[in-house]
């Protein structure tokens, strides 16, 4: 705990480089955005034209606010909590939302960008560049890198969707190459792993003298030479019906909801629709009207009109989001403790764990998935 006279890291040091996991950058998005909301009066009036102004000049390509008072004054309330220097932020491990991408952006005044790349491909595989603002794309291969999109007949991803103009693009299974992709995993000779065998079967190929590494997640490329990262083998869910569901599409999508701290998209096979776990933000949920003022976060949490609400809010930004019906969560659950990696609900970089995520709260899943 920092005493008053401390100064956190950001501070201190004042970087010119800011890299973080999406999800520190959809806390700062969700506190800032909360201390906003406060705002009264003329302060008010300046902090949202700021936003707004921000969002067109991200939309022409720049970065920040524009006018003379909005950039001072987002300058003084929020670029200072990063030592103020700060030149553009880099993020990766898991899909940035666009809501997010662009509201940083424009209180800190600087390009927020996204990467790609795996433990097993040394890291950095893609990043988009300084002065590209396309939103949900990672950006174009390194020097280092070769990528190949493999057919995932399965998910109906396809090279050939590139003729389809619906789609307009090359789709399939990112397969990374190159000579930083890793031998292996490591096993040890004398005592050989079964499973560790398969994995390095499975997921390491050759193709024409190139060692690829299969990385199971689906990308597609945009007619600029970006990468976007549209799925993930695993995180897709085949409904009843047939659909499939794209678990972290959704949940990127539900991020831009103002009760939403950490979302979990949960799907069966053997259902016609999904539902979604929501780890809410409090102060948004006692904000809302008629929510009692002295009622606990587990109270809030169960209560059916708090819960109406945050189900209202979700299905608006999943309309915003473009999501199909069938993608759109139809219930609402409340978690009243927030996952985190010390109570083994997150990755030590803020990911999902969801099967444990899962087992904990499988009462609350049943009650409502019927």
């Amino acid at each position: 705990m920092l005493h008053a006279d401390q100064l956190g890291d950001a501070q201190a040091l004042k970087p010119d480089i800011f890299v973080a996991a999406p999800a520190v950058l959809d806390k700062v998005y969700a506190a800032v955005k909360a201390k906003f909301a406060a705002a009264k009066g003329i302060a008010k009036f300046l902090i949202d034209g700021g936003i707004e102004s921000g969002m067109k000049n991200f939309d022409r390509g720049g970065a920040g606010a524009t006018g003379c008072i909005a950039p001072i004054l987002f300058k003084k309330k929020v670029s200072t909590l990063l030592g103020g220097n700060v030149k553009v932020m880099i993020t990766g491990s898991a899909p940035l939302g666009v809501e997010v991408q662009k509201f940083v952006q424009t209180v800190f005044a600087c390009p927020v960008r996204q990467g790609y790349g795996l433990t097993e491909t040394c890291a950095g595989t893609c990043i988009s560049v300084p002065s590209d603002n396309s939103t949900a794309q990672v950006g174009p291969p390194q020097e280092c890198a070769c990528i190949k999109l493999r057919d995932w007949d399965e998910g109906n991803y396809r090279n050939s969707d590139k003729d389809d103009p619906e789609v307009g693009m090359r789709r399939g299974e990112v397969l990374i190459g190159g000579p930083m992709v890793c031998d292996g995993y490591l096993e040890n000779p004398a005592m050989p792993d079964p499973e560790i065998t398969a994995k390095n079967k499975e997921e390491f190929v050759t193709i024409d003298g190139i060692r690829y590494f299969c990385t199971g997640d689906i990308g597609q490329f945009t007619k600029a030479g970006n990468l976007m990262i549209i799925d993930r083998k695993k995180d897709l869910v085949k409904l009843q019906q047939g659909e499939y569901v794209a678990l972290s599409k959704v949940e990127n999508a539900i991020k831009a909801s103002k009760f939403t701290a950490l979302p979990m998209t949960y799907a069966k096979s053997t259902m016609s629709y999904c539902i979604v776990l929501i780890c809410p933000n409090e102060p948004a949920l006692r904000a809302i009207p008629g929510a009692p003022p002295t009622a606990s976060l587990k109270e809030l949490c169960a209560n059916p009109d708090i819960i109406k609400a945050v189900s209202e809010d979700v299905a608006a930004v999943c309309k915003k989001a473009k999501l199909a019906k069938f993608e759109t969560p139809s219930k609402v659950v409340l978690i009243d403790e927030l996952w985190t990696p010390e109570n083994d609900m997150l990755t030590a970089v803020q990911k999902l764990k969801r099967k444990p995520i899962e087992s904990k709260h499988k009462d609350q899943i049943e009650a409502v998935y019927v």
